[in-house]
């Protein structure tokens, strides 16, 4: 008889500086499928919700899909929007007659108006539904804050070991692997778990700098994996800072075959030498004189200079419509640029119903806060073209076939500068999001980017040079900027500690 197994994705980076409330219509608006369309729609993608969808044909898996949802990194989630993603999965896990195993793609750092710790409270329905006995597989993303009651709960834990996540995929295949171990009743798992007074650590996951503190953590944890009889599987999390709750920060997490007499004392190593490497950056932040200048000195011709707007990345939840570096740029004469995307759906609603050819007058971006944000750009614009989808399909190395959505959009030409203006606020991470509006990235000479990591992936390849530039946004790297009341303390880096 075929093994029965669950599969579902409740998956959201909460930003809790950021003050519009996520609603079950931004779930919508992005992913949020159930039963046959979960095949449909992840099938062939490198997501780790195809990984599940492989894994059911290479094991033989009879599979339900009760809900598959994401929404773009945000605001605090609605509990109605939760409670109802929440409900459509314990209600499919409630109309099995058998469970063998589940499978659950989360992100690891959501929380709502009432729940300090959303995945922990995911995990602990689906216990209560299956029993202590049905093992329970999560795949998270590398700034996830483990919780106690996550560890508690789920039976694998095991994160993306990327920055950017190219291993997504990767990732469902092991989370897959462990849980068909566990049925199989060849794994026996016992977690181990260490945290340290820390807001952030591991480089912030950074693995596109060779030698960072995260690429040699993997490493260690590789060579146990490999060489220490019994570690099954090691979780490093390096958290998530734009959060007011009362358990964040980095963790590891050590699953071993059965009791290990060292798993502790591993999981406890791991988090020493994130304390020790708390402070290195392994690729400094620039200012936005710094990053003006530099592109002021851009030799024409060159590849393009890349800029990446890390303090208004959506992809950690900021508003995505900071003029701060655009307004640099322009002031200082830099000319056939490109930025991608500014979230400001007045001004797309103007441009796409203006149409190609058109000569408008633009209030450019700066509309959510502009003390945090920036000033609106207030200038004249030609519509170089529109969208009344935003309809993209990656085909880069991060998420690899996965479909996002602008929502109505165009591409506004404002002083030599290419600024794709978007409905929906989305993390840029593919050349395809330029190129979806006739914009090709490689040929322009400075390629402005609204992301903190994920970029580097496709758009490092085309660049001559790459900095990231803190803009001071709601994802800016300055913590001191945020107001926490839930954070315990002292912790660092808000307070001196040795």
């Amino acid at each position: 008889m075929a093994r029965r197994v669950v599969a579902a994705k409740i998956k959201h980076e909460t930003n809790g500086f950021n003050r519009v409330l996520t609603t079950l219509d931004d779930f919508r608006a992005h992913e949020l499928h159930a039963g046959a369309a979960v095949p449909e729609f992840y099938r062939g993608t490198r997501l780790e919700m195809g990984a599940f969808v492989d894994a059911a044909q290479r094991y033989g898996w009879s599979m339900a899909y009760p809900v598959a949802t994401f929404a773009n990194p945000s605001g605090i989630v609605a509990d109605d929007a939760f409670e109802t993603l929440a409900a459509m999965l314990v209600a499919g896990l409630r109309a099995e007659d058998r469970i063998d195993g589940v499978a659950l793609a989360l992100h690891g750092s959501m929380f709502t108006e009432s729940l300090g710790d959303a995945e922990g409270e995911i995990l602990a329905r689906v216990r209560a539904v299956v029993g202590p006995s049905v093992p329970i597989a999560v795949t998270l993303d590398p700034h996830a804050n483990v919780t106690r009651r996550m560890v508690e709960h789920a039976d694998i834990l095991t994160a993306f070991r990327t920055s950017p996540h190219t291993d997504q995929y990767a990732t469902g295949e092991r989370a897959a692997r462990l849980l068909q171990r566990m049925m199989d009743g060849a794994l026996r798992p016992v977690r181990y778990f260490a945290r340290r007074p820390l807001m952030q650590g591991f480089d912030g996951a950074r693995t596109y700098r060779p030698g960072g503190p995260m690429p040699v953590a993997l490493e260690r944890a590789a060579a146990w994996e490999r060489g220490r009889p019994g570690v099954a599987c090691v979780s490093i999390a390096a958290g998530y800072s734009r959060c007011d709750v009362a358990e964040f920060g980095p963790t590891v997490t050590i699953m071993t075959d059965g009791e290990h007499p060292e798993g502790q004392a591993l999981a406890e190593q791991l988090m020493d030498y994130c304390w020790e490497t708390r402070a290195v950056w392994s690729d400094p932040l620039v200012t936005i004189d710094e990053a003006v200048a530099a592109a002021r000195e851009h030799p024409a011709g060159a590849a393009p200079l890349l800029l990446g707007d890390y303090g208004d990345a959506p992809g950690g939840g900021s508003y995505g419509d900071s003029t701060r570096l655009l307004s640099g740029l322009l002031e200082a004469g830099v000319r056939h640029g490109a930025l991608a995307a500014i979230w400001d759906p007045q001004t797309a609603h103007q441009a796409f119903d203006a149409g190609p050819g058109a000569r408008i007058r633009v209030v450019l971006g700066g509309k959510s806060d502009p003390a945090w944000m920036g000033e609106p750009v207030i200038a004249d614009a030609t519509v170089t073209s529109v969208s009344a989808t935003g309809d993209v399909v990656f085909k880069g190395p991060y998420g690899t076939g996965s479909r996002r959505s602008f929502g109505r959009s165009a591409c506004v030409e404002v002083a030599g500068f290419a600024v794709i203006v978007a409905e929906r606020n989305l993390g840029i991470y593919d050349l395809e999001q330029f190129r979806i509006y006739d914009v090709e990235p490689s040929a322009r000479s400075v390629v402005v980017v609204k992301c903190m990591q994920g970029h580097h992936a496709a758009f490092d390849p085309i660049a001559s040079r790459t900095l990231d530039v803190d803009t001071g946004g709601l994802t800016s790297a300055d913590l001191s900027r945020f107001r926490y009341t839930k954070v315990p303390r002292p912790v660092w880096p808000l307070d001196p500690m040795n």
